[in-house]
């Protein structure tokens, strides 16, 4: 049992950092692409539109797994906020061509609660996360 918690002892701090670091940059992200994102989405959420809660949640896994697959495969605290850096980069890059070429117009049917075709781009948005998680993870 000893050396268990000798382990949990020496890891605990660096764990911390690690979770301070990720987190920032992934609230950081998040913060981002909300601003723009043309629609005021945290204000639709609010008065109850559905559409752009789905938007915002899938935002919010979709960031998160390109996150996780940078932690995989640490080897530092600045490997893994370079890599998470420029994955998030990379990802709110996507996003954006995913919204402006694929599905033009989507802002405004977010704005005005379309469901279908919200649910599609979050399934591109989720789906386009986990192909790059897993291209970062190798």
């Amino acid at each position: 049992m000893q050396p268990a918690f000798e382990s949990l002892a020496a890891g605990f701090p660096q764990l911390i950092f690690y979770l301070i670091m990720v987190a920032a940059i992934y609230l950081s992200a998040i913060f981002v692409y909300i601003k723009l994102t043309p629609h005021k989405e945290i204000e639709l959420i609010q008065s109850g539109n559905i559409a752009a809660a789905i938007h915002l949640s899938s935002l919010i896994f979709s960031l998160a797994m390109p996150v996780a697959a940078c932690l995989i495969n640490k080897f530092s605290l600045f490997d893994v906020g370079i890599w998470t850096a420029f994955a998030l980069l990379l990802q709110l890059f996507l996003f954006r061509v995913t919204d402006y070429i694929i599905f033009r117009g989507m802002s405004e049917r977010i704005e005005q609660g379309e469901v279908g075709p919200t649910i599609v781009l979050a399934s591109f948005k989720l789906a386009g996360s986990l192909i790059l998680a897993f291209a970062i993870a190798g």
